[in-house]
């Protein structure tokens, strides 16, 4: 496919994120995409604002923050055997909430998907809630996250857990750029506990078929109905089984904090983990100009600061 991937990158120097960090990397010099490298800080003091006393130091912050994420990008390239003028990359500093900063820095620069690490279910923040589903829920992009242990291979499956939702197949849709980069297949899947009759969950399921299938022009989609008791349980054994790459699941955007399958799926997915907003349509549009201050490497022109 002649586009490129945009991708970003959240990370907050954690273990947790650090094989995220990883995967960003080695995927984006292997397809040639352009990755941008996000890190959100807090301003630690309480100064009035717009005071010259506040300026000064908010600006000696952000730069000592925009040197050490610039030092820890290098680190990490050297430690993968990646010179820097080997990819295309940004790397780019927020004050504020992670998920709201991240999120307008979306909106501006529209990345086919944000890069996470998932923190284990027992590692969350105060709140009770990780940084990598602060991120699921505030975002209009699709977010991968990537556990602690996932290597990057060659992406040959992509798994889509569908639940006959009319927004999921626009999610499916914009999913058909990503495996064509791949040349992978997708697979969009649903798992039926026995809830339903089982002739009604036929005809839902033929319905949907139909619909993805007039819908998605894929040569390499194909859509599958797996009984399991749990279904959490039954997506990931399906994956293990048939090798999956990636799981993909999508939400609604007006999800609320109670309990959610994406959110569980978000803590205990086993591969990498892609959620798609439901009704999510990837768009062409170039990015604009974005409104916060980044730097941009370049190989030949990059002065220090």
């Amino acid at each position: 496919m002649d586009s490129k991937l945009n991708i970003f990158l959240a990370t907050d120097y954690s273990e947790a994120v650090m094989n995220a960090e990883r995967y960003a990397f080695e995927i984006s010099k292997k397809t040639d995409s352009d990755l941008t490298i996000m890190h959100v800080y807090d301003t630690p003091f309480s100064f009035p604002l717009e005071t010259e006393e506040y300026i000064k130091e908010a600006e000696r912050l952000r730069k000592f923050e925009l040197r050490k994420l610039k030092g820890h990008c290098e680190k990490l390239m050297q430690s993968l055997n990646i010179r820097q003028n080997e990819i295309n990359w940004k790397y780019v500093v927020l004050e504020g909430n992670i998920g709201s900063e991240i999120k307008k820095e979306a909106e501006h620069n529209r990345p086919d998907f944000i890069i996470t690490g998932k923190h284990n279910s027992e590692e969350v923040s105060f709140l009770g809630i990780s940084h990598a589903w602060q991120i699921i829920k505030k975002s209009n992009f699709p977010i991968l996250s990537i556990p602690p242990s996932a290597l990057l291979t060659d992406i040959k499956k992509i798994v889509f857990a569908a639940e006959y939702r009319e927004g999921e197949i626009s999610g499916i849709l914009s999913l058909v750029k990503i495996a064509k980069k791949f040349d992978a297949e997708l697979v969009v899947l649903h798992i039926s506990n026995h809830m339903l009759a089982k002739d009604f969950e036929t005809q839902l399921y033929d319905k949907f078929k139909a619909d993805v299938q007039a819908k998605v022009p894929y040569e390499k989609l194909k859509l599958r109905l797996v009984y399991a008791e749990d279904i959490a349980e039954g997506l990931n054994n399906f994956c293990l089984s048939t090798k999956a790459d990636w799981l993909v699941v999508s939400h609604s955007r007006s999800f609320q904090f109670g309990k959610s399958f994406t959110k569980e799926m978000s803590l205990h997915s086993q591969i990498p983990l892609l959620v798609v907003p439901d009704f999510y349509m990837y768009s062409s549009k170039e990015p604009t100009e974005a409104i916060t201050e980044t730097l941009i490497f370049k190989q030949k022109d990059y002065t220090p600061g």
